[in-house]
């Protein structure tokens, strides 16, 4: 019982992790991709790529992630960053295309409009960013390069992430 009351903190951030990564994938699934909007980052670059190539827009996400997520285990803390960064990329990148097959599953979103698209699929994705963070997790791609500057250069957050994406 003693074990379980140690490992409770450890399995409620990998929850609320899977939470926010289906969240930020229910996003782009839902509102951003069926309006033609680009994300930020290494998803906005894999949503450009399928738009010329048709490749999955998830197995992009994963590739482009690989070379950020080492330097994130390098500059940002070794297993621990590592494990909780990975179960977020790698559920998000699943998601993204997995969420295609699930026959209920709206592919065209839920309205035409491109503002209410655009608000919905930001708070939706906030909400989920947000849950990985509160689990000290990072969503990969830029918020790896901005939770490095932050780390090595006191870079406020709000800034790490408004240099990282300019």
């Amino acid at each position: 019982m003693n074990s379980l009351k140690k490992l409770w903190p450890q399995i409620r951030d990998f929850v609320i992790i899977l939470i926010g990564s289906l969240m930020q994938a229910v996003a782009l699934r839902l509102f951003l991709i069926p309006a033609h909007l680009a994300s930020g980052g290494v998803s906005g670059i894999s949503q450009l790529i399928n738009h010329y190539t048709d490749w999955p827009i998830g197995v992009m996400v994963l590739i482009g992630n690989v070379p950020l997520f080492l330097l994130g285990w390098r500059f940002l803390g070794g297993q621990r960053f590592a494990a909780r960064t990975a179960t977020a990329i790698i559920t998000y990148s699943l998601a993204v295309d997995l969420l295609l097959y699930i026959p209920f599953f709206p592919v065209n979103g839920l309205t035409d409009d491109i503002f209410l698209n655009s608000l919905y699929g930001a708070v939706v994705a906030g909400v989920g960013y947000g849950l990985v963070y509160r689990a000290r997790g990072t969503s990969g791609g830029s918020d790896i390069l901005a939770r490095i500057l932050n780390h090595w250069r006191g870079t406020p957050m709000t800034q790490s992430y408004l240099m990282v994406d300019s």
